[in-house]
């Protein structure tokens, strides 16, 4: 009976002989170790020397191509005999194909073959159950993305997105079983464990989903604000659709979150504590915020434009250079940006908000300000932009009174009719 070697890659690389998992050193980005898994992951069918050296030392100049791959083939011979790796060669090269050396008495099982196989088979299969049972298979032999260490390597993405897309498959058959057989808490375990593999997948809305049609309320709130907190604050993007119905769906069902005022109360203090823990010895300016966020701000202050008594500007910051025109230079126009946003913090009073509005402008809301007073506003960040950027710093500027903005939304849709 053969020996088998099990290679696994989804989810990190290890080497197995049988039972006895092999020890490969601490060193999981180790060029040895790149060169073996890449061999590996081809089989016995090979990788080309052309391929094999692109795919360890990508776009890097070596001096001598044959001899640096020599010396790594080498280091990788001798560090996987000295693991327990059985062969002569181990890796085997023979008009310059490199392949696991063949030996009858072992067999191959890589991971990755094993999971296509797998969710091959279940794509033919006619009978419901066999292919839910395959697809189950995939799903637990699934670890992980593939080679979490070179996960930037080119060699490895090409694999990673084609692999991804199974599981992709295997995730959506199984999330629709499971709410087919009304089997919610196996439904919501599915999408929890792929959302840890490919957290940014949008897999959290599935779980929202989840714990909803299992009564969950409570646990999918929390979720949904933390979901939400994410796409607004980290993002800076509007929240999906698909979050928003998770939401409408939860108004719906839950009737009280909590009763306790100061629970809520306390946990705005916190949040608020964390941001001035964060500005640590910064001087706690302007009130910064994402673009949606800004939003809501600004239809709130709309609303209350009649009963405050006082005058509010938006105001539009453009960066340019020193000659007016927009900059070009990418790299110049982060660093400016920074220094903006910078000066605004500072330059602003506490009671005023602004938002990133595109890489080159910022808006922001000058509450309780006159129209003579926003030229003084903009004199005072100019000064400070230029003190941080240099003389030649540039930004213009634009204002509109929210009082107004009626008036020019009117009389820009008679010119329409």
């Amino acid at each position: 009976m053969k020996t088998k070697i099990y290679v696994q890659m989804l989810g990190g690389f290890s080497l197995s002989i049988g039972e006895k998992k092999l020890d490969l050193g601490t060193n999981n980005k180790a060029n040895f170790l790149k060169l073996s898994e890449i061999v590996f992951l081809r089989g016995l069918g090979g990788v080309s020397k052309r391929d094999l050296i692109d795919g360890v030392f990508g776009h890097k100049a070596l001096l001598d191509e044959n001899n640096s791959l020599n010396n790594l083939l080498h280091q990788a011979r001798t560090q996987l005999k000295k693991a327990g790796m059985p062969g002569k060669k181990i890796i085997d090269g023979k008009r310059g194909v490199y392949a696991p050396e063949y030996d009858p008495n072992y067999d191959y099982v890589l991971d990755v073959h094993e999971f296509e196989d797998i969710c091959l088979k279940a794509k033919n299969e006619k009978k419901p159950e066999k292919k839910f049972s395959y697809y189950q298979q995939a799903f637990a032999l699934y670890k992980g993305e593939l080679l979490p260490e070179f996960a930037t390597d080119y060699w490895v993405i090409l694999e990673s997105v084609r692999l991804k897309r199974l599981y992709d498959d295997v995730v959506d058959f199984l999330g629709e079983y499971f709410k087919e057989q009304e089997d919610y808490e196996s439904l919501f375990e599915i999408y929890d464990k792929a959302n840890k593999i490919y957290p940014d997948n949008g897999w959290q809305i599935e779980m929202i989903d989840a714990l909803i049609l299992k009564k969950d309320y409570k646990t999918a709130y929390e979720l949904y604000t933390k979901c939400a907190h994410y796409y607004q604050d980290e993002l800076e993007v509007p929240i999906p659709e698909a979050l928003r119905s998770c939401y409408e769906r939860l108004s719906d069902n839950v009737r009280v979150v909590t009763d306790d005022i100061r629970q809520i109360q306390a946990n705005i203090v916190r949040k608020d504590e964390k941001l001035k823990s964060e500005m640590g010895a910064r001087k706690m300016g302007a009130y910064l915020c994402p673009f949606t966020s800004f939003i809501d701000i600004y239809h709130v202050l709309r609303r209350n434009l009649e009963r405050r008594g006082s005058s509010i500007f938006m105001m539009l910051c453009t960066l340019v250079d020193y000659e007016g025109k927009p900059i070009q230079n990418q790299e110049k126009l982060n660093a400016r940006a920074e220094i903006l946003e910078q000066s605004l913090s500072e330059g602003l009073r506490k009671g005023d908000v602004y938002t990133k509005y595109s890489s080159s402008q910022y808006l922001i809301l000058l509450i309780g300000t006159k129209r003579e007073d926003c030229a003084i506003i903009y004199q005072r960040i100019s000064r400070r932009v230029k003190e941080l950027a240099g003389s030649r710093a540039e930004f213009r500027y634009r204002i509109v009174s929210l009082a107004e903005i009626p008036g020019i939304l009117e009389r820009n849709n008679q010119l329409e009719e």
